[in-house]
């Protein structure tokens, strides 16, 4: 489970930065060191949230979009590095947000610290390079249950929520590997006029197979007006259409609830050409039980047959009993199941990414 590094602040003046020849910003020096020694860096300024002195729409909730995917982003890292030097009420925030979820929070600035980045950081440090060696040394990791289970919190707030005017009702994470891990019942969705509550964990589960794997991910962020699956004319579904033609995708894994009483536990489907990965898949979960497989649609909708036969893209269902997504209550079958999803996507994706080559 790679780490991965949020960063917050202003600029912080080093001869370093000049000796390399890197942008006189921080933020250069510090991705270019932690992506050498194999970590993820997030960089919220790579996104187009506009400069940071413009005006910002506020909303009903007092919650503007800006904020939002600043503490999504968080919320996927394992630790954070602030920069102090330049005061900032934004960086502030991150940092008490960032400590009480639980991630390792480094700071740089000048000494003495404020009593409250005292107590709401595990190191402090006078200049960037110490900091960033330090984070090296530690390689800070949140353990995947856990991980799972504070991103799932988050984004159970959103699963009866409509999105805000301008905002996507879906998510995606962009990976490595040609492999996209859909989750289209993450959160709750409307189908036939009836209103139909979220596949808890899926959402999460196909987050965490991204950051454990480097696989490309897909999933609702919000209530959806209509089932991902079966209404082709949503914007999941156009998302997830413009992500498979974009041609880096080369399997496609659906993962779905099943109901208290299904059984087997664990069911997979198969659209397409799938049968090969599809054994290999299954080969895996029979450790964990029975795994019953068919190639018949059984409810699931539309979405993964257009995959297979629209778009030409090996696609697989898996639908999977409750037990397997109560992390909390009974978190070995979460991990093992887990454990085997990321090790078939490693292996297959490997695969795949050397055919394309």
């Amino acid at each position: 489970m790679l780490s991965s590094i949020y960063l917050t602040g202003g600029t912080v003046d080093t001869q370093d930065i000049a000796v390399q020849g890197l942008d006189a910003d921080w933020r250069s020096l510090a991705m270019t060191k932690l992506h050498r020694c194999g970590l993820r860096v997030i960089n919220p300024l790579e996104f187009a949230w506009g400069k940071e002195n413009e005006p910002t729409i506020e909303y009903e909730e007092g919650l503007n979009v800006r904020v939002r995917h600043s503490l999504e982003l968080i919320d996927q890292c394992d630790a954070l590095l602030a920069n102090l030097n330049r005061p900032s009420y934004g960086t502030a925030m991150e940092i008490f947000y960032a400590f009480r979820r639980g991630k390792m929070v480094t700071v740089v600035g000048q000494s003495p610290f404020s009593p409250w980045v005292l107590s709401h950081s595990q190191a402090r440090f006078g200049d960037i390079d110490h900091a960033l060696d330090y984070i090296i040394e530690e390689q800070p990791q949140s353990l995947p249950l856990d991980w799972a289970i504070q991103y799932e919190t988050l984004l159970a707030e959103r699963y009866e929520e409509l999105p805000q005017a301008g905002e996507p009702d879906y998510k995606f994470i962009g990976g490595e590997l040609p492999i996209l891990v859909v989750a289209p019942h993450a959160t709750a969705y409307w189908k036939e006029g009836e209103f139909q509550e979220a596949d808890a964990y899926t959402g999460s589960m196909a987050a965490l197979l991204s950051k454990l794997s480097g696989c490309h991910t897909l999933l609702t962020n919000y209530c959806c007006v209509a089932d991902p699956c079966s209404y082709l004319e949503t914007p999941f579904c156009r998302a997830f259409i413009d992500i498979a033609r974009a041609g880096q995708i080369a399997l496609i894994l659906f993962l779905l609830g099943a109901s208290w009483h299904e059984s087997p536990g664990l069911q997979m489907q198969l659209h397409g050409n799938a049968d090969d990965y599809a054994n290999r898949l299954k080969l895996r979960l029979m450790a964990l039980e029975n795994v019953l497989t068919d190639k018949s649609d059984n409810g699931v909708g539309n979405l993964p047959y257009f995959a297979a036969h629209e778009l030409g893209i090996n696609t697989i269902v898996l639908k999977m009993h409750k037990r397997y997504r109560m992390p909390r209550l009974q978190p070995e079958p979460y991990t093992l199941l887990n454990e085997a999803l990321a090790d078939f996507i490693l292996e297959a994706g490997q695969e795949l990414l050397r055919g394309k080559n």
